[in-house]
């Protein structure tokens, strides 16, 4: 867990990671969130490894479409399907920073994730998930998230063992 210091119009605040994942974890779309905000050296930013939820896309759809085309699934079939899982990832970001700009009264919250990790039955989607509460480009946060999504790779993320 890590602790920010931070400054609104209504004067200075702190903003902890643990009341972050708190949000996170209320949703119904993501399962299992961890802080691993203090893995990276970067001020005014927060970092959740995240699972999003089994409900959100339809296993036995998956499934059921593996099985009726016999093994002879189309690769634009998973690319196809991989665009919506980002889409969707997307929309939640976007209304997750929007709450959090609400809640804490800042401008310059930014979010963004990145996938790191898909099983084969497409069920299992795990990403990080980035939140900046400093001004900083949108490009320098995705390659925050996609640099510390391959380290998650690499580990294997003990937390979803």
């Amino acid at each position: 867990m890590i602790q920010l210091k931070l400054k609104n119009k209504k004067g200075q605040f702190n903003v902890s990671s643990k009341e972050v994942k708190d949000i996170l974890e209320i949703r119904s779309d993501i399962d299992l969130v961890q802080d691993i905000s203090n893995t990276t050296n970067q001020s005014n930013i927060m970092v959740f490894d995240c699972k999003l939820a089994e409900s959100i896309f339809s296993k036995e759809l998956a499934i059921q479409l593996i099985e009726e085309s016999s093994g002879e699934l189309d690769e634009s079939f998973f690319d196809l399907f991989f665009e919506d899982v980002k889409a969707f990832l997307k929309d939640t970001t976007d209304e997750i920073e929007a709450e959090l700009q609400e809640l804490y009264l800042v401008d310059n919250i930014r979010c963004c994730f990145d996938i790191y990790s898909i099983n084969d039955e497409f069920t299992d989607f795990k990403f990080v998930f980035v939140v900046s509460f400093k001004d900083i480009g949108i490009a320098n946060l995705e390659n925050l998230a996609r640099i510390v999504s391959k380290r998650q790779l690499v580990g294997a993320s003990k937390f979803y063992c």
